[in-house]
């Protein structure tokens, strides 16, 4: 189910009041199959999805998890 809800998580878009709402649908869609996932989704709401508070052109160096890609993200 992971790539599922990792799917319905990246349909969320932006700006923020949309994508905390499909977040929010995306926990109550699935929190009756995999409460254990949702609730972990819902302590770290705030902090996955704090990259919405920096300017659009600096989300993709901020989502990333390598920080070596992420310096080089535009150079390719």
């Amino acid at each position: 189910m992971q790539p599922k809800i990792k799917e319905v998580l990246h349909e969320s878009g932006w700006p923020r009041a949309s994508a905390l709402k499909a977040y929010d649908s995306c926990v109550r869609r699935f929190e009756g199959k995999y409460p254990g996932a949702m609730e972990c989704l819902e302590k770290d709401r705030e902090s996955m999805l704090a990259f919405y508070d920096f300017p659009v052109p600096h989300w993709q160096h901020i989502r990333m998890t390598n920080p070596i890609e992420s310096v080089f993200a535009k150079c390719v």
